[in-house]
């Protein structure tokens, strides 16, 4: 089955995939409201890139320029900051390498497209991209944590601890990030225009 990586234009796709977030371990509750204004701040302060498989959209992965104001963590004035928002991916496809596929795609975009730094949020147990990230060389920002309350599908609000970890995409070369994606990927990856 041949698979791509482009940009997600299509709010159906992103809704359907975004919804993987109210099943465990997350379960949290949104409305079609909500998901239509995740999807146009994603839109206007950053990226969406989507895996598809045979014109189906299985995933996701969201970038967003510069670091976001409500979260703790703090960066040096004058870099380029890009935060990995969020990655999802279908439960039937999943432990297929698709999310690995979308992390490593979004470290890639985010280095050819000249940023320094990217992080991301993520629960401190329970997390199926912190693993991903930690393997593609993602560390963990000390001491830095944010609580944040969801409502549940239950309808309960709950708590989770949250944690922050970053990579460091100087330290990285454009040509080891494109061979690496090439021997990794088998999934065919357009070219953003533009």
């Amino acid at each position: 089955m041949s698979s791509k990586i482009k940009e997600l234009n299509e709010l159906g796709d992103f809704k359907r995939i975004y919804r993987v977030f109210s099943g465990p371990p997350y379960n949290e509750k949104y409305t079609d409201e909500e998901l239509e204004e995740i999807f146009r701040e994603y839109q206007e302060k950053g990226y969406i890139y989507g895996v598809y498989k045979e014109s189906q959209c299985v995933g996701l992965i969201a970038l967003e320029r510069g670091a976001k104001s409500n979260q703790p963590v703090k960066f040096e004035n004058g870099k380029k900051i890009m935060y990995l928002a969020d990655v999802a991916v279908l439960e039937k496809y999943r432990k297929k390498g698709l999310g690995n596929q979308l992390m490593l795609y979004g470290v890639m975009q985010s280095k050819l497209m000249g940023y320094q730094k990217l992080y991301m949020r993520t629960l401190e147990k329970g997390s199926m991209s912190k693993g991903i990230a930690l393997r593609l060389g993602f560390k963990q920002i000390p001491d830095i944590y944010q609580n944040l309350e969801r409502e549940r599908t239950n309808g309960r609000i709950e708590t989770m601890k949250n944690i922050f970890l970053e990579i460091d995409l100087d330290s990285l070369s454009k040509e080891t990030l494109k061979q690496s994606l090439e021997i990794v990927n088998p999934i065919k990856v357009e070219e953003r225009e533009g």
